[in-house]
């Protein structure tokens, strides 16, 4: 079940080993768990046996306190995550480039602060700031232990970033994840932002933070999306629906998106074929 999955290191191992050896993947993600550092954080889980966990409560829903926990090697679930990253790193580390996940700090402020985080960017957007900067420090120290454990490339995921304005981007977002990529980048890794929904109105802003490249769901025009991101050299991922392809299609059917999907675009550089 998922949240056996979640949080026993073999099950997750034995999944992950079992993906690598059916799909042959250029690319793995080793977990895909949004809510890793607000459990950490103090944020209530609630746990699921067919998805993944959700956030529930929010420890600064009352207050505009900015909080001084810092994630370490031993908070939380990070030993588990630590003791797949290295299993699958010697068993396919050689074949098969690895992702490491984070909670990207915008959505993480969101599980934080609750839904009045959105109401503070009009209100109190100093305190957005602060908090941005607080939660993109989490985010630097997630970066840094799958760097050290030798991950190929770190992904900051935020889907809530799809919600918000390209004023909000430039003002919040733009430079906690300029000074994401960047560290990233000095540290001789690759990066890739992941984000959720139809992000189409600021694609090209996440382009200007200088990701090596970009996920995209499926109700993103992938060609359109394609031509901007490749004017930056940014490789752009995506994107086979999710729902009408591969969970409810055929394997005919999802051969037939691949196909599609591919011939629509001018040239393949800077793509990368995945699901959205």
């Amino acid at each position: 079940t998922a949240d056996e999955v979640y949080q026993d290191a073999d099950k997750l191992v034995e999944s992950l080993l079992e993906v690598e050896k059916m799909y042959a993947p250029d690319g793995l993600i080793l977990l895909f768990d949004l809510q890793l550092e607000a459990e950490i954080l103090g944020c209530t889980i609630k746990w699921e046996k067919n998805g993944p966990p959700s956030v529930r409560s929010h420890p600064l829903e009352s207050t505009f306190e900015i909080p001084d926990i810092k994630i370490t090697r031993d908070s939380g679930r990070i030993p588990m995550v630590l003791d797949v990253t290295r299993r699958i790193k010697k068993a396919v580390g050689d074949r098969t480039a690895l992702y490491g996940l984070f909670c990207g700090p915008y959505t993480l402020a969101s599980h934080l602060r609750g839904t009045n985080f959105f109401r503070d960017a009009r209100q109190h957007p100093e305190y957005v700031k602060e908090l941005m900067a607080y939660t993109t420090e989490l985010g630097l120290q997630m970066a840094d232990f799958y760097l050290e454990e030798g991950v190929d490339v770190i992904v900051p995921v935020d889907p809530v970033v799809s919600q918000i304005s390209p004023t909000h981007f430039k003002n919040f977002v733009f430079e906690p994840y300029a000074k994401v990529f960047s560290h990233i980048r000095n540290k001789g890794a690759f990066s890739s932002f992941f984000v959720c929904g139809n992000a189409t109105h600021i694609l090209e802003l996440m382009c200007q933070t200088k990701p090596d490249s970009l996920a995209v769901d499926e109700n993103v025009n992938i060609v359109a999306a394609h031509k901007l991101t490749d004017s930056y050299d940014i490789a752009i991922g995506g994107n086979i629906p999710l729902t009408t392809a591969l969970l409810l299609g055929t394997q005919l059917d999802n051969m037939k998106v691949g196909i599609d999907l591919i011939d629509s675009l001018n040239t393949r550089k800077n793509f990368i074929f995945s699901p959205g």
